[in-house]
C-alpha cells in the first residue's frame, strides 16, 4: 500500500531524513490486528509497516509525523478524537464516532486560528497530501543532495564537535524583556560561534531549538547570556530546555556552531 513510499526511502541516503521505528514484530502485529479499537485500515497497514515515523526532517522539525499509537482526545465542542499524528502546522486526528470497523475514516487537522477542520477523506489520501507537500518544500538541488548523503565531517568538523561536549549552560533566570538568562561556561580549548540547544513546548505542541550567540564566551570563562526562546508564543514556565544530541554530518545546516566567527 505504501511502496511509493518505500521506494523513496530507498533513494535517500542522508540518514534521519526519514526515520521509522520498524516494521512490527510477528507478535506486535497480531496485537495491532485484533485491537478493538477500530482505527481505518490504511493507518492500521501503516502501523504494521512502518511503526511510528517521523518524515521530511526540516531544521529541527519534522514536517509529517505519523504515532504508532493514537492517544485520546477531545474536540473544543466535546467530540471524542484519536490524535494519530502533525505536520509542521496542524494536529492530525480521526473522529471515534465516524468509526466504522473495517472501513476508511475521515482526517481532521487543528491548526491555530481556524480549528478543527476535515482535510482528507482517509489517512493514505492525507499521508498522500501531506508527504507530497513537504517535497514541494525542497528545491531540486537541496533534493539531490538528500538523497547524495552528506559527506563525512572534515577534522575541523570534528574538533568543533568535541568542543561543544565541553560547554556547561544551565537556566539561571527570566530578564525583564522575558528573554531566558543562561550561565554558559566553556571549558574547550575553542571559541564557537554558536552553541545550539533545544527548546520545547511541555505540551508537546512545539519542539525546536535557539543558538546561543557564545562568541563571547572565552575558554575557560563563564558569561550570561540572555536569548529569546519563543517568548511570543511560549511562557517561561511552559518552556522546556534540553541539550541537543552531537550533531551528524548531516546535522551541518542545523547547528549553528559550524558557522564562522564573524
Amino acid at each position: 500500500m505504501f511502496e511509493w513510499l518505500k521506494d523513496e526511502m530507498d533513494r535517500i541516503k542522508t540518514r534521519k531524513f526519514h526515520v521509522v521505528d520498524s516494521p512490527l514484530s510477528d507478535e506486535q502485529r497480531e496485537l495491532v490486528e485484533q485491537s478493538d479499537l477500530p482505527v481505518p485500515p490504511s493507518y492500521k497497514e501503516f502501523v504494521i509497516q512502518f511503526g511510528g515515523a517521523q518524515l521530511y526532517r526540516q531544521g529541527s522539525i519534522y514536517l509529517v509525523q505519523i504515532f504508532n499509537v493514537p492517544t485520546d482526545a477531545q474536540s473544543d465542542d466535546g467530540r471524542v478524537l484519536l490524535h494519530f499524528g502533525r505536520t509542521d502546522m496542524a494536529l492530525a486526528y480521526f473522529r471515534e464516532s465516524l468509526f466504522v470497523p473495517g472501513e476508511e475514516s475521515p482526517v481532521f487537522e487543528w491548526q491555530h486560528e481556524l480549528g478543527l477542520q476535515q482535510t482528507a477523506s482517509c489517512f493514505e489520501e492525507w499521508l498522500r497530501a501531506r508527504c507530497s507537500a513537504a517535497r514541494k518544500l525542497f528545491s531540486k538541488k537541496e533534493w539531490a543532495a538528500i538523497e547524495a548523503g552528506s559527506p563525512p565531517f572534515t577534522e575541523q568538523e570534528q574538533a568543533i564537535v568535541e568542543s561543544r561536549r565541553k560547554f556547561r549552560w544551565q537556566v539561571i533566570g527570566i530578564a525583564d524583556n522575558g528573554n531566558l538568562m543562561f550561565e554558559v561556561h566553556n571549558g574547550s580549548n575553542m571559541v564557537l560561534p554558536f552553541l545550539s540547544i533545544g527548546v520545547r513546548a511541555k505540551d508537546g505542541k512545539l519542539n525546536g531549538g535557539v543558538w546561543l550567540p557564545v562568541s563571547s564566551v572565552r575558554p575557560g570563562q563563564t558569561c550570561i547570556i540572555e536569548k529569546d526562546c519563543y517568548k511570543n508564543l511560549l511562557l517561561p514556565k511552559e518552556v522546556d530546555i534540553f541539550e541537543k544530541p552531537d550533531p551528524e554530518p548531516e546535522d551541518r545546516d542545523r547547528y549553528w556552531e559550524f558557522r564562522r566567527l564573524s
